[in-house]
């Protein structure tokens, strides 16, 4: 894992740190240092030989790729013509996001390969980042609410599936993916004013059904206020990520959370 890139988006929580300062370094890591932040590349390729049915997991592999082209279109866009005026002090950190899921996209896209899967592959043509004329991404604060939702999304869905991997080279890449995912998230929650965690169902995401059921209490069968009394039920809430399942997210019908974001 690229220390400087994850130590970067971890000092957007840190109240001592400058923000600009932070983001003035983030602005230092491009496209190889994103590749950089992920080691497991080479040990995916090994084990990919060794999967003795990597059907499922490329099913889920071709699922992370089509979230990671939504992203890197998304900031694609935001960073071009037609996206909005982005700060300068912002702007370093997400032209370092960019590069990240431009990364990941590529990576995800050579593992699938290199499992004699076919990776699926999308333009920028195949989204709607305004969501039929709802949102419009040319305003700031528009795309910052954009961005906290697909970060928010992102690692939820990454949750979601990782259970369901069988090999283990790549279960770690989408466990590390995920780890890069929520830092990405906390550091555009921070310069949205917000704490760098989910609090509860939150209002303040662009697709509030990101937070459905993100104020459950109760963890692998047990009701943690009745176990840790000593813990407030939003305390509790906010130590953990719910998951999002592939039908949340997207699906043939057209109903899942992303859907709308697909022209």
């Amino acid at each position: 894992m690229n220390s400087d890139f994850l130590n970067t988006l971890d000092a957007l929580d840190n109240a001592t740190s400058s923000r600009r300062d932070a983001l003035r370094k983030a602005g230092r890591l491009g496209a190889n240092a994103a590749l950089a932040s992920l080691p497991f590349f080479a040990s995916a390729q090994n084990t990919a030989a060794k999967s003795f049915n990597p059907e499922e997991d490329i099913d889920i592999l071709n699922y992370a790729l089509t979230l990671g082209y939504l992203k890197q279109f998304f900031y694609q866009t935001a960073l071009g013509a037609d996206g909005p005026t982005i700060p300068a002090a912002d702007l370093p950190l997400f032209q370092a996001i960019s590069a990240n899921e431009t990364a990941q996209v590529t990576f995800l896209s050579t593992v699938i390969t290199d499992l004699s899967g076919t990776p699926v592959v999308f333009t920028s043509d195949d989204f709607d980042f305004s969501a039929g004329g709802t949102y419009d991404i040319s305003d700031y604060a528009t795309f910052l609410t954009l961005s906290q939702s697909f970060e928010d999304l992102g690692q939820r869905a990454y949750k979601g599936q990782a259970a369901a991997i069988a090999d283990p080279g790549i279960l770690t890449a989408a466990l590390q993916i995920h780890s890069i995912a929520a830092r990405q998230a906390a550091a555009v929650r921070r310069l949205r004013g917000n704490q760098g965690w989910v609090a509860g169902n939150e209002p303040g995401a662009a697709v509030p059904a990101i937070y459905a059921g993100e104020d459950n209490v109760t963890q692998g069968g047990v009701n943690l206020v009745d176990a840790l009394p000593n813990y407030t039920a939003e305390q509790i809430t906010e130590a953990f990520d719910e998951t999002l399942s592939m039908e949340d997210v997207t699906n043939a019908q057209g109903t899942g959370i992303a859907d709308p974001f697909f022209a």
